[in-house]
């Protein structure tokens, strides 16, 4: 198996996006001792502007990330950049993703936008091994999805989380059918 297959596999699912949840204050008149003291939310109506608005907030920029990638040798200690920005008429975002050191070289590109009618983000990301993947998240955190390349259709998992503005952990896993789960990367960014 080729080491750039499993490198696909390892990180073709990396772009996720995420998205800070709206809570709006209830219109509703309290009727009970325990609604007149507590503060009730409700979602609003989350539109694909305002949720594109809301990640691009959180993430447009050049960020640098330190951590492992994950190939056939197992991990390399890896520096990768990540840029994220609105394209397309600021109707997806936009992210570049390159490996600058480390055993395993690996670039894509990846564009995610809101359905505000299914309430989820939906990513494609294309790759320099000729393989792509696509994935859904219903939270902008957690993305699962599928991936096809060198190695073959995989099941994709993973998880990018903005802990403080400018710093972001993101973790990456993949799974053959009917095998169990592998880590593909492990990274801390920032921004």
């Amino acid at each position: 198996m080729r080491p750039s297959a499993v490198l696909f596999v390892a990180i073709a699912s990396l772009a996720g996006c995420r998205s800070t949840p709206s809570t709006w204050q209830s219109n509703a008149v309290p009727t009970s001792a325990a609604e007149k003291t507590s503060t009730a939310t409700v979602d609003p109506v989350v539109t694909a502007a305002s949720a594109l608005a809301d990640a691009a907030k959180d993430l447009t920029g050049r960020w640098t990330c330190s951590g492992s990638v994950h190939g056939p040798g197992g991990a390399s200690p890896s520096e990768v950049t990540v840029e994220f920005r609105p394209d397309l008429d600021k109707a997806w975002l936009r992210t570049d993703f390159a490996v600058s050191s480390g055993e395993y070289k690996y670039k894509f590109t990846s564009y995610r936008t809101f359905d505000a009618a299914s309430r989820k983000w939906m990513n494609v990301i294309i790759d320099n091994l000729g393989g792509y993947s696509t994935s859904s998240s219903t939270d902008g955190i957690t993305w699962v999805g599928e991936s096809s390349g060198p190695m073959g259709k995989m099941s994709i998992k993973d998880t990018e989380h903005v802990v403080s503005p400018g710093e972001m952990n993101m973790r990456g896993e993949y799974a053959q059918e009917g095998l169990n789960w592998s880590t593909g990367y492990t990274l801390s960014c920032k921004r």
